[in-house]
């Protein structure tokens, strides 16, 4: 039997999604859970693993357990009450063995969201979005931005970690959704690690006018992490999406729907 689970969680208190030895991680914790739940350990396997303090409001694992296992109706309430306040269960259903929460997945979505508001922020939203306490030049940013949509060798952008670094764009849009705020959202089939902060860290290098909007390019065309600004810190980055194209239709929850509106 496979089940599909959709879960949602504050980055903050773990070390990235993936087991760690010796850390507390979003995978550790719902491994856990489930152990205490019907007394089996079973591994799980997620859409995209998030780095250290990364947020999630639409992760997606699937996990396999045995043919004799009785999964009980009450099972989302019962595992959402073991794994903590920093995760949220959306929902849990079964699935085709066919069905895969990384390999079938067409494309994720992230969002970045910005402050450049230098006057107080309110403490409620400091930890889901980097204060950079400079007013951003959007138009500059977005100029920039359209250099790296699109397939392109993203190795300036990314930690190789020994694995290829071609990725496709599909969307990277940069919109003053309110005063003092800033969002930068990303659409693609995949992303490498740090891809999506690395890409923000420069994009607002160039907003506070300490690079031209052209820069953007010319990193990209260097492949070489040396020459790209820092990455942008882990907290104001959100996953909140992960698309299974017609095959696997799904609509995300009715509170992922509201929340993606805030």
């Amino acid at each position: 039997m496979r089940l599909r689970i959709d879960l949602a969680y504050d980055g903050g208190p773990f070390a990235g999604f993936a087991r760690q030895q010796d850390q507390i991680t979003v995978q550790g914790a719902l491994e856990g859970a489930w152990s205490r739940l019907y007394g089996t350990d079973v591994p799980m396997t997620c859409a995209g693993r998030t780095d250290r303090g990364v947020h999630a409001l639409a992760q997606v694992v699937h996990v396999d357990l045995p043919g004799d296992t009785h999964v009980q109706p009450e099972t989302r309430l019962r595992l959402d009450a073991l794994v903590g306040d920093a995760i949220t269960i959306w929902e849990v259903r079964p699935v085709p063995a066919e069905f895969h929460a990384r390999f079938s997945a067409t494309s994720r979505a992230y969002r970045y969201r910005l402050v450049d508001d230098p006057a107080a922020v309110d403490p409620i939203v400091r930890h889901d979005r980097w204060r950079v306490n400079e007013t951003l030049d959007i138009a500059a940013m977005r100029a920039a931005a359209r250099a790296l949509m699109g397939e392109h060798d993203f190795a300036s952008f990314c930690r190789a970690n020994g694995r290829h670094t071609t990725r496709r764009i599909d969307v990277l849009t940069v919109t003053r959704v309110a005063p003092g705020r800033v969002d930068v959202r990303f659409k693609a089939p995949a992303f490498c690690h740090q891809q999506v902060r690395a890409i923000v860290g420069c994009l607002v290098d160039v907003g506070r006018h300490r690079r031209p909007a052209c820069w953007v390019g010319e990193v990209l065309a260097a492949q070489d992490r040396a020459v790209a600004a820092r990455v942008a810190p882990a907290h104001g980055l959100t996953l909140e999406h992960v698309s299974y194209g017609r095959r696997w239709p799904a609509a995300p929850p009715r509170q992922v729907r509201r929340a993606l509106q805030r």
